[in-house]
């Protein structure tokens, strides 16, 4: 009988250079899935950040749903041309809207967004509410000081009183304030029928550990002493104040949906151009922004970048640049497309208008080209 002999078990063949390895299936499907949830991370994920984009362009000289945007009565007007644009700054985020870490880093790689820290401009317990209704009162006050600086510019006299508009519960001016007291000096200072009344109040406020406030009230006047203390992590007595302005014209604004107090300086040039022959731009396209106090002074605004990408797009030839903004908009404008001049007040933003008008532009207070302070004209 015959055995049967082993039988040879083939070797495995040894790997050869250049033969690719078989990835492990589970390996790869672990893979994959990590980069769907990243994927979804990036898409869901909210982050504590809010961007700035080119938000809507108005005309202040023409129309908005079918009504004049300034209306202005009560003392003789004339036809004017051109457009004087004020410029909004849209923003996706902030307190009761979520950003998500895709868009943010989109709004990154864009180069006319920014990015900002929603604790930069909001409080954490600031809501969704508190910030339209912020908005809204920045808006009506701009537009009262906005006309309190175009008749200040044109020599035409006007009133303002300063009065109490809220009590804070629990603050030091509780029990001794009313809303509706008519605030008529501080420390001696008088405070009535100055358009500088509330800025007044609030220093004096912040440097003083005593206060003596005059007041009338149903038609009396009174002293009440004060001192203050520490609302919402600042110096305060507890109180929010409102401005009541008398004017020898009445102004209308029809606005709807924009806050913020950044127009304030291209509404006193609408008004003014309104209430003086001919047209201030020559027929040309203006834009530009800056806050305004009522004796003409023109601050700096937020969103710049933004607003000169706006007023390139929708045509403008010359945007007006407040002071401390010229380093943000000379890095963002297209100055083959547009001129930017410098403005401190609104008579410096009136007189470079009409200079544009006129078709002299070597004399124009321009920002530097670096952005660097520099108050000289045509450097």
């Amino acid at each position: 009988m015959t055995e049967n002999a082993p039988r040879a078990v083939p070797a495995s063949p040894a790997p050869t250079r250049g033969t690719r390895r078989r990835r492990n299936p589970r390996l790869a499907t672990t893979s994959g899935v990590l980069t769907y949830v990243f994927i979804a991370l990036a898409v869901l994920l909210p982050v504590p950040y809010m961007f700035q984009l080119p938000g809507p362009v108005f005309n202040t000289l023409g129309d908005y749903q079918g009504d004049p945007m300034i209306s202005v009565s009560g003392a003789k007007t004339y036809p004017t041309a051109g457009r004087i644009d004020m410029l909004t700054v849209a923003v996706s985020g902030g307190p009761g809207r979520d950003v998500f870490a895709s868009q943010a880093l989109g709004a990154l790689i864009s180069g006319d967004q920014t990015v900002v820290p929603t604790e930069a401009y909001y409080p954490l317990d600031t809501t969704r509410e508190d910030v339209t209704e912020s908005n809204a009162v920045e808006m009506s006050s701009s537009q009262d000081v906005a006309v309190a600086a175009a008749m200040e510019q044109m020599g035409k006299a006007y009133t303002v009183h300063l009065s109490v508009d809220e009590v804070v519960a629990d603050a030091p001016a509780q029990g001794k304030l009313r809303k509706g007291d008519r605030l008529m000096s501080v420390n001696g200072k008088k405070l009535d029928s100055d358009p500088e009344a509330a800025q007044i109040m609030s220093r004096t406020v912040q440097e003083s550990d005593s206060l003596e406030l005059g007041i009338e009230r149903d038609g009396k006047t009174k002293t009440i002493g004060l001192t203050p203390g520490t609302v919402d992590d600042r110096k305060a007595i507890g109180i929010t104040m409102k401005q009541d302005f008398e004017f020898p014209v009445d102004v209308k604004f029809n606005v709807d949906g924009v806050g913020g107090p950044s127009a304030g300086t291209m509404f006193a040039l609408a008004i003014i151009d309104e209430l003086t022959p001919g047209a201030m731009t020559g027929g040309k396209h203006v834009a530009g922004t800056g806050e305004i106090t009522p004796d003409g002074a023109v601050g700096p605004i937020g969103g710049a970048r933004q607003k000169v990408s706006a007023a390139t797009a929708k045509g403008a030839t010359l945007f007006l640049s407040p002071a401390d903004n010229c380093a943000e908009v000379m890095a963002a404008a297209d100055q083959s497309k547009i001129t930017v001049a410098r403005i401190d007040t609104l008579d410096d933003a009136q007189t470079t208008v009409e200079q544009y008008a006129a078709g002299n532009t070597s004399d124009l207070p321009k920002c530097p080209a670096d952005g660097a302070d520099n108050n000289e004209k045509g450097q």
